[in-house]
């Protein structure tokens, strides 16, 4: 049993750390999108704390005298134990997160700044700040016409992350 313990440690543990350090690389769980199968629920890190906290009860319990069947029913127990409180946790943390992605539709209205000419021949670039950032977005006229570099804009709607802008008239002017 012993070599088990070691295999299952051996696993899981470099994988704990890859988690740790490459970020996030198990979302979509084992299947991906493969098949929808009942794999395909369980993250990656789950599975991976699993396996290393299983080898280490193992090998801790294995150490301290206990019988085989003590050993192997409490690496099982801690190591199940382990990977749900990891999917839970991370559960929580994805649904409890904040993010800065800003949605097409919220961007209508938006006043930006010419910073490549826009016309129907071309597309131009808007510079505006989104969600507390400066940001660059492709962009074409709504109404045919010529806008020139250094005009000021309004977003009429975002196509396919293309802004379509109308020129800001004079007397809109929001300074």
């Amino acid at each position: 049993m012993t070599n088990l313990y070691v295999f299952f440690l051996a696993l899981g543990a470099p994988l704990l750390l890859w988690f740790a350090f490459a970020g996030d690389a198990d979302a979509d769980g084992l299947g991906g999108d493969a098949d929808g199968g009942p794999l395909s629920v369980i993250p990656l890190s789950s599975v991976a704390f699993v396996m290393a906290f299983f080898g280490l009860t193992g090998l801790a319990t294995g150490v301290t005298g206990a019988s085989a069947a003590l050993a192997l029913v409490l690496a099982i127990v801690v190591g199940v134990v382990a990977g749900t409180l990891n999917g839970a946790a991370f559960s929580w943390l994805r649904r409890n997160s904040a993010s800065s992605d800003v949605a097409d539709h919220e961007l209508e209205g938006s006043i930006a700044k010419v910073a490549l000419p826009i016309s129907t021949e071309r597309r131009g670039k808007i510079t505006l700040n989104i969600a507390g950032a400066r940001q660059q977005m492709t962009a074409s006229p709504a109404d045919g016409s010529h806008i020139g570099l250094g005009e000021r804009v309004v977003i009429v709607r975002v196509d396919g992350g293309v802004a379509v802008v109308a020129p800001l008239g004079p007397d809109l002017e929001l300074d």
